[in-house]
């Protein structure tokens, strides 16, 4: 497509990615992106309901976006797997990339990639916020996690190599992140500034090596609102031209689409402004604007953006430049074709979801038969109930809470407790436990919530013998000194506590590989 048919107004609007609310295309939103001429669109669990109705607003937007500019639409998700999942209908809840690698069968990330392609693909979308590619070795990353495939780079460049050619090969582009490395930080980006100091031999070493690897096959890449002192010390990686034009592009010569993280995240927001950090960014060389908010922020992003093109703040050299990049992989994707029709669900695909499960539950120490061994009516299970543990987890909609689940399964007592329990609950909890004497403790994201620490140390001093359970990141195991077992289910998902208590029950083997290789339990 030759640009110069297009205006000022709707090069700008193709540089932006934006949210939307409901699952229907309201008429005040498709004036809205008509008037501001925005082109790209993204969704979150609350526009993702039945899968009829996901391609259908699918259809809907790629219909505005052809009014718009004659060109079709990026409509993008995070359907990471894990906890980190969008859409359940029409789609495959896959495990978290952790609980990947420690099933033993990464050889099968490329099958995975393929099948999260052709099922998005028929919901309509094209663009997929994966994989994640940062190393994850901070046992106190409070928003990566699990959702790296390990601590080990060579492991992480290998899988996301495998996933991103499996899903481009089924026509969704995936979109690596987070470039240069979210993974040693011990603060979320989506509400604080995190800076990352490891000079450029560690960087080389270990963050950058799966994004290096994943150079040549990836079609686009996200940026990191991260300052690494050692590339730029100024300002984040998104908003620098040394990270993204003298680096990435020039250094390392990628040609791909760069796209930024969520320009309303508080990481932006609160120290630049989303409306000047979009600006910064289109200047530090990337080429779509990711930006969920409100109608009002979209409009000032981009009026932002457009303002600073007609002051020549912004050139249209470089507008132009993203642009032309923006079309050149719309129309290698062929965003114009007919995907294919969806269906609710596909049975080998969960079937290869059910099996990566069962074989990712780790026993770490122990030997996970502590239940066994025990009257049903000595045995009491502990948990918190699912709930999101950063902004990026989005809707939680597991239903089975651990405790719960497994006093269906062994006939024992249990209580539920919040995810981080006061000394009061504490004490309630030591009360109900007193004439029992195993416990089934599972946690979730212990090592950043002290009260689950502070039960279990009250249950450990009681003379309790304690199984416990860690449903997100297995860095809990770090913090429950002297249990007497340790299981990493890697998430807290309806198949992950199923599979988790089949293992205790001794109905399935434990056969999962921790993916990390910095990791020492006492």
């Amino acid at each position: 497509m030759n640009i110069s048919n297009l205006t000022l107004e709707q090069k700008v609007g193709q540089l932006f990615l934006v949210a939307l609310n409901g699952t229907t295309l309201s008429d005040e939103y498709k004036q809205h992106y008509k008037h501001y001429n925005l082109g790209n669109y993204i969704y979150f669990a609350q526009n993702l309901t039945d899968y009829k109705s996901i391609r259908q607003l699918s259809d809907s937007l790629q219909e505005v976006a052809k009014e718009i500019s004659g060109i079709p639409a990026f409509i993008s998700v995070d359907q990471e797997g894990g906890m980190v999942t969008r859409a359940y209908s029409g789609a495959t809840h896959f495990p978290s990339n952790m609980a990947i690698t420690a099933s033993g069968i990464g050889d099968m990330v490329d099958k995975i990639g393929k099948m999260v392609g052709y099922e998005l693909k028929g919901l309509g979308i094209n663009l997929n916020h994966a994989p994640v590619l940062d190393v994850n070795n901070n046992g106190n990353n409070p928003v990566i996690g699990i959702r790296s495939y390990a601590d080990n780079p060579a492991v992480v460049a290998q899988m996301g190599v495998e996933y991103i050619n499996g899903l481009q090969s089924n026509g969704v582009m995936a979109n690596a992140k987070h470039f240069p490395g979210h993974g040693d930080t011990n603060v979320d980006s989506h509400l604080a500034l995190p800076s990352i100091d490891h000079d450029f031999d560690r960087l080389n070493t270990v963050e950058l090596v799966p994004f290096k690897a994943a150079l040549s096959d990836v079609d686009s890449i996200m940026t990191a609102h991260i300052i690494f002192k050692a590339i730029d010390p100024t300002v984040p990686a998104t908003l620098s031209s040394k990270v993204i034009t003298e680096f990435l592009r020039g250094k390392l010569g990628y040609e791909g689409l760069v796209l930024t993280d969520c320009m309303s995240m508080n990481a932006i927001k609160d120290f630049y402004t989303s409306e000047k950090g979009c600006v910064m960014a289109i200047n530090a060389g990337a080429d779509i604007i990711c930006l969920n908010g409100t109608m009002d922020v979209q409009a000032k992003c981009y009026t932002a953006v457009l303002e600073a093109a007609r002051a020549g703040e912004i050139s249209m050299e470089k507008i132009d430049t993203a642009v032309q990049r923006i079309i050149k992989y719309k129309e290698k994707y062929n965003l114009a074709a007919v995907n294919n029709p969806p269906q609710e669900s596909y049975p080998p695909h969960n079937a290869l979801a059910d099996e990566m499960s069962a074989k990712s539950i780790t026993l770490i120490k122990g030997s996970g038969t502590i239940t066994l061994d025990n009257a049903s009516e000595n045995i009491f299970a502990i948990s918190p109930p699912p709930s999101k543990a950063n902004i990026a987890d989005d809707t939680i909609v597991t239903q089975h809470t651990f405790c719960k689940k497994a006093a269906e399964e062994f006939g024992c007592n249990y209580a539920e407790i919040t995810i981080d329990p006061t000394d009061t609950e504490i004490s309630d909890i030591i009360a109900k436990t007193e004439n029992h004497q195993v416990i089934l403790y599972a946690t979730y994201n212990a090592i950043l919530n002290p009260g689950q620490v502070n039960l279990f140390n009250a249950l450990k001093n009681a003379g309790k013998q304690i199984a416990t359970v860690s449903l997100r990141v297995p860095y809990d195991a770090l913090a429950l000194k002297g249990a007497d077992c340790y299981i990493a289910a890697y998430e807290y998902t309806n198949r992950a506590v199923t599979n988790t208590l089949l293992t205790l029950a001794g109905k399935i083997p434990f056969t999962g590989k921790l993916p990390l290789q910095h990791f020492e339990v006492i």
